[in-house]
């Protein structure tokens, strides 16, 4: 049984990974730490938790815990992973992996001393069930070589009331570009199997609506759009040249695939797509009754990171993979400020703070 500690109380913890780590077999948290008492006091209480410390420090030099869970804002990603290493731990980082590419690099090196702990990256849509089943469909082939990806996630999270100040601000690790966009710049490497190349972005309202531009090695353009200040939508459509699929991530049935020379909008198409719902409606009720699909991805994400602890596998999910994602959000900010393409990986430290 891996004993874990969660260090971050906030709505991330209290609303995906809690509720998706009681349906994970191998792992119990038996430690929570935020520096709010009266938010910590809630959610532990919630959810069971005996032990609660205001200082996560404590926890990270508890005995009893085996392994830790980052779930802070991003400034304090790098400081609190490093400390969990030197306590000779375990650690999952929430996304994004920090705020620079000086810290990842430093993060790597840490593990790479640290060569027998598991450091793994939070990103949760790499085992969402319809991304991953995407990928094997866009890794067979049938596709053909991919032309173009296009994407959108929005959310309405800066409208409501509890919206947390640091999330206002690009500089602590808030905007669309790093709670959003991070995701599928992830996922655009974990689909298509290649790299950025080349980013152009614009941004607007203070980081709160991005839309970018990416020239992926591989030969695809990707057309990317992020917003926090509106509806509720998560998409990616992948074209190729024998035909083109769409996952949409808040339905149960959001996977479609379509042939070159059909019509979304045709009888045959929709009909066939009715079929499809009506088999998979049993599964669907069953996933809703545990949260969704995106409760699902964080359960996966856990299954897969207990599973590589207790059998000593590397883990899906790298330090390596969060710093690439990283390098196109900052070449997005720099290339939406400069207003020129930027080359990922070309960034210095200077551009987090812009």
């Amino acid at each position: 049984m891996i004993r874990l500690g969660v260090i971050g109380c906030g709505g991330v913890t209290e609303q995906r990974h809690l509720p998706a780590l009681r349906q994970v077999s191998g792992v119990k948290v038996v430690a929570l730490a935020d520096i709010d008492s009266a938010r910590l006091e809630r959610v532990a209480e919630q959810f069971g938790v005996a032990r609660r410390y205001t200082a996560y420090s404590d926890l990270i030099e508890s005995n009893d815990v085996d392994a830790v869970a980052v779930c802070v804002p991003p400034r304090f990603h790098a400081e609190i992973a490093l400390a969990t290493l030197e306590a000779g731990k375990h650690v999952l980082i929430e996304k994004p992996l920090a705020l620079n590419l000086s810290e990842c690099d430093l993060l790597s090196v840490r593990a790479t001393a640290h060569s027998a702990l598991k450091v793994m990256v939070g990103f949760n849509m790499r085992w969402h069930r319809l991304v991953r089943e995407a990928r094997e469909v866009i890794s067979s082939g049938e596709l053909g070589d991919i032309k173009l990806v296009r994407t959108v996630f929005t959310s309405g999270v800066r409208l409501r009331e509890d919206f947390a100040d640091w999330r206002k601000e690009q500089e602590t690790g808030g905007g669309a570009l790093f709670e959003l966009g991070v995701h599928h710049f992830d996922l655009l490497r974990f689909l298509l199997r290649s790299e950025a190349e080349e980013v152009y972005a614009a941004s607007a309202s203070e980081g709160e609506t991005a839309c970018v531009l990416i020239r992926m090695k591989c030969g695809a353009q990707v057309l990317s759009a992020f917003s926090e200040g509106t509806g509720e939508n998560h998409a990616i459509e992948v074209y190729g040249a024998r035909g083109w699929l769409r996952i949409s991530c808040y339905r149960a049935d959001g996977l479609e695939q379509f042939s070159v020379v059909e019509y979304t909008g045709a009888i045959a198409t929709r009909l066939r797509k009715l079929a499809q719902t009506f088999l998979l409606l049993p599964r669907m009720l069953q996933q809703a009754r545990q949260g969704g699909d995106h409760v699902a991805s964080y359960a996966e994400e856990w299954r897969h990171f207990v599973g590589a602890i207790t059998r000593d596998s590397p883990v899906e999910c790298a330090l390596l993979d969060g710093r690439r994602a990283l390098e196109v959000a900052l070449a997005a900010q720099e290339a939406s400020a400069t207003k020129r393409a930027v080359k990922p990986g070309c960034i210095g430290t200077a551009s987090a703070s812009r």
